[in-house]
């Protein structure tokens, strides 16, 4: 890929065969909701949305099933 993350590339319904296992970053979600770090975080824990554990130690990257995101945005779509 041209630099970009994996996660920017796909469109919002995600590769077809792929979806479950695609997981999205924090500074993504951030991005494209226009929120702080902290906002984003708190709505996925509220959503019930766990992270997901790249890797081990301090520095392991976190990433969120874009699945449960997709999911979780949709809902919040509606206009009440």
């Amino acid at each position: 890929m041209s630099g970009k993350k994996a996660a920017d590339s796909y469109s919002p319904e995600g590769p077809p065969d792929e979806g479950d296992r695609l997981a999205v970053s924090l500074k993504t979600l951030t991005e494209r909701l226009d929120a702080s770090r902290s906002s984003v975080r708190r709505w996925l824990q509220e959503a019930g949305i766990r992270p997901i554990a790249m890797s081990n130690g301090s520095k392991g990257a976190i990433r969120y099933h874009w699945r449960e995101v997709q999911a979780w945005l949709q809902s919040r779509e509606t206009v009440q």
